[in-house]
């Protein structure tokens, strides 16, 4: 059968955050604009891109910024994006602006559009040529597998995408390491599933461990499991996450599904991870979700739910020296440690802003924190605006933070609500706004959906974390990419404590 190259394929896209930070002009005027989808990724002069904006009432103009790629472009009268894009464009953020004479609404999206190949079909064969030339192709699946394309992308000069379609993709071994800049973007979580042919079969993902970027987008991850990170391990280079769903993937080591170390970076955002574990190594398993080592390691996560991980040390993340992790407008709630907390460093230096970590548990039989933990210097967190509530070890009793090596410290920089006193921590937690042995008044249950990407949890209309954060600290939306601040219990906008702002 002849080798090919699919030459069109209808719009690939996700949801994301509405409009990134693009709502001002959304509010207090009555005039909205939206359209299907933030993020959309491109072969470029193959992918049919087409946006049809939704306005809440007749508008005489839609313009751009900045100009569109070659090949794409917008309808001044009606709003409609479309076209083939025959240059890149690698994650570029535009801003459509709909006016009306007397308003106008905006909304924000981003668009990759980048040389690579479309995925058209399930099956998971090699590509017959090992990817020497750029026409993606496997025989005996008839067509360009994923296994395929990245092989093919890995040896191309240029920076690469790899499309794939709706559908469940199956993979019966790890995919080859990642030596080339690849974007893998699905149809969005529940359309694209990428998982182990079977249940944590001893296999990850893929690795990175050059200087590339290896993106992840808008699709499902399950059912991986190897050593350390069952569906990426880092070692160098930097991975980028949006928009993605990893559900019951586990390591025997490190990181239940990352694993990033050596002075490689990786950004996070607007995902969910449920049910995956780190269990194993010499002391049982370090990050339930991700695990950071080593000096220059930097993580940043942003806009993320985290739910029924589990874990030794840290059931959604562990850090060690030289590494950071900064958590901002996400939510943790539920995870499971059995040695010592949610978050736990032995030397790692962690930054909280704008986080809910409620109703995580410990079940040590010596009690031990289930929220924040501080195993020994340099271990540090810097913490603002954040709720810790409700967090329990073995006994049931209230458990949010502990430095077990007293050389540990932690960096208030106010807006902080802790259900109970914070233990040995409490001391730091004084700056302007703190309260310690406050009820924070989330909404009983899960996280839910309460628009927006990923689960949340909303604040009770007498909540004492409403109006209640350091405003000059918090991000400018909220996890559900909603507006802060907005005013609350008075005619101020305030920011509330949390990764929820109420409106």
């Amino acid at each position: 059968m002849a080798r090919y190259l699919l030459v069109a394929l209808a719009l690939i896209c996700g949801c994301g955050r509405i409009g990134y930070d693009e709502l001002d002009g959304n509010a207090g005027d009555g005039l909205t604009l939206s359209y299907p989808s933030t993020d959309v990724t491109a072969v470029v002069g193959v992918t049919v891109v087409s946006m049809t904006p939704t306005v809440s009432r007749e508008v005489s103009s839609f313009t751009i910024a900045p100009s569109l790629p070659t090949g794409v472009v917008i309808d001044p009268a009606s709003g409609v994006i479309a076209g083939i894009p025959m240059q890149p464009a690698d994650g570029v953020r535009y801003t459509v602006t709909a006016s009306d004479g007397d308003a106008s609404a905006r909304f924000g999206f981003r668009l990759t559009s980048l040389p690579g190949v479309v995925v058209d079909v399930t099956a998971d064969f090699p590509d017959d040529n090992g990817g020497a030339d750029p026409l993606c192709f496997a025989t005996p699946a008839g067509g360009c597998t994923l296994r395929a394309a990245v092989q093919t992308a890995n040896r191309r000069a240029t920076a690469q995408v790899v499309l794939l379609g709706a559908g469940v993709y199956a993979l019966g071994s790890a995919l080859e390491t990642i030596a080339n800049s690849v974007v893998i973007a699905g149809q969005g979580v529940t359309a694209t599933t990428i998982r182990a042919a079977a249940i944590q079969p001893g296999y990850g993902m893929l690795a990175l461990a050059s200087a590339h970027t290896l993106a992840l987008r808008q699709a499902g991850f399950r059912d991986f499991g190897m050593a350390d990170g069952a569906v990426v391990n880092v070692t160098a280079g930097t991975l980028e996450v949006d928009g993605c769903d990893f559900v019951n993937n586990a390591s025997a080591g490190s990181g239940g599904v990352f694993f990033v170390a050596a002075g490689a970076r990786a950004t996070i955002r607007t995902s969910t991870f449920t049910g995956n574990a780190s269990f194993g190594g010499c002391c049982g398993g370090w990050g339930g979700v991700i695990d950071g080592e080593g000096q220059g390691t930097t993580i940043v996560i942003d806009g993320c739910t985290a739910t029924a991980n589990r874990s030794a040390w840290g059931s959604f993340a562990h850090i060690t020296t030289g590494t950071t992790l900064r958590l901002e407008n996400s939510t943790l709630y539920g995870n499971l440690s059995t040695t010592a907390g949610t978050l736990a460093t032995p030397g790692g230096v962690y930054t909280l802003i704008n986080d809910t970590i409620a109703s995580n548990t410990n079940t040590s039989s010596s009690p031990e924190s289930a929220g924040l933990y501080l195993f020994e210097a340099p271990g540090h967190y810097v913490v603002a605006n954040t709720i810790v509530a409700f967090n329990t070890d073995v006994t049931g009793g209230e458990h949010n933070c502990n430095r077990r090596d007293l050389l540990t410290s932690l960096t208030s920089e106010g807006g902080n609500l802790f259900s109970d006193g914070a233990g040995n921590c409490g001391a730091y937690v004084t700056a302007a706004g703190d309260r310690l042995d406050t009820d924070p008044g989330l909404e009983p249950g899960a996280p839910g959906n309460h628009g927006g990407p990923t689960p949340t949890i909303l604040l009770t209309p007498s909540s004492a974390a409403i109006d209640g954060a350091q405003t000059a600290r918090c991000p400018s939306i909220d996890q559900r990419g909603w507006p802060r601040p907005v005013a609350g219990s008075g005619t101020t906008a305030l920011c509330d404590v949390g990764a929820v702002e109420m409106q």
